[in-house]
């Protein structure tokens, strides 16, 4: 399957076949998406195992007000690394 870089290295180097000279600067990749920020209801539920009484969620994270109430209500422990 074809990466959204691939198609840029494709079109890139179509368009500017020539010498590198004639080609203008190619822009630098653009580093990873970091981690979720923000976690809703659905999201934690999904990231539950059965019987689970501890989550672990990235340090930034936000976590949705109708998640931190099933979270207490269920006895659940977040843990924020």
């Amino acid at each position: 399957m074809l990466t959204r870089g691939d198609i840029a290295d494709a079109l890139y180097e179509r368009l500017f076949r020539g010498s590198a000279e004639e080609a203008p600067a190619r822009p630098a990749k653009k580093a990873p998406p970091a981690k979720k920020v923000f976690l809703s209801d659905w999201e934690i539920r999904r990231m539950m195992k059965p019987g689970g009484k501890r989550l672990v969620v990235p340090r930034n994270a936000i976590v949705s007000p109708l998640s931190l109430d099933w979270l207490d209500y269920n006895g659940v422990e977040i843990v924020r690394e």
